[in-house]
């Protein structure tokens, strides 16, 4: 739970003759939150709220996508076709979509990302965004595991193209 103060102010901006908004959000951090926005915004509680949620939603999406480029190392993947790349990013897809939904979301799962987290043995504990803990614990599960997984990893290959049982 947090106590969040929310208020606006139209600005204009040195040489520019549109009219912003900046909305200041306090409560959530040490610093407030400022948000410049062109949107319009009238005197409410629900205007207001619904620039800084917008903001918080994206701001949630940019760091999933953060957690998918940085767990599945995407940028890492080769592949000499287009297509090919087209295919791993599905299976990423459908990695993060695993662990942000099933595991993140589903009470039924709830025993099994208790695991995955207690897994990722966090020296810090585990942060409001707790997918970066759940794929920890994934990866230490399967590399803990006799998985077909674990013997793909353990033979060395000279070509470097990753290999997925099938």
């Amino acid at each position: 739970m947090y106590t969040i103060q929310v208020g606006f102010r139209r600005v204009r901006l040195p040489g520019r003759s549109e009219q912003l908004v900046l909305v200041v959000v306090t409560g959530l951090g040490i610093e407030p939150l400022m948000l410049l926005t062109t949107l319009k915004v009238v005197k409410s509680r629900k205007s207001l709220l619904f620039v800084a949620l917008s903001y918080l939603r994206r701001w949630q999406i940019e760091e999933t996508i953060r957690f998918a480029k940085q767990a599945f190392r995407i940028e890492d993947i080769r592949v000499r076709k287009y297509e090919r790349l087209q295919n791993m990013i599905a299976i990423v897809a459908a990695a993060v979509h695993f662990v942000a939904v099933w595991l993140g979301e589903w009470l039924k799962l709830g025993i099994l990302a208790h695991h995955a987290l207690e897994a990722a043995k966090r020296l810090f504990g585990i942060p409001n965004f707790r997918y970066y803990a759940l794929a920890d614990g994934i990866k230490a599960f399967l590399e803990g595991s006799e998985t077909p997984f674990r013997a793909a990893k353990a033979q060395p290959r000279a070509d470097p193209q990753l290999m997925l049982p099938i």
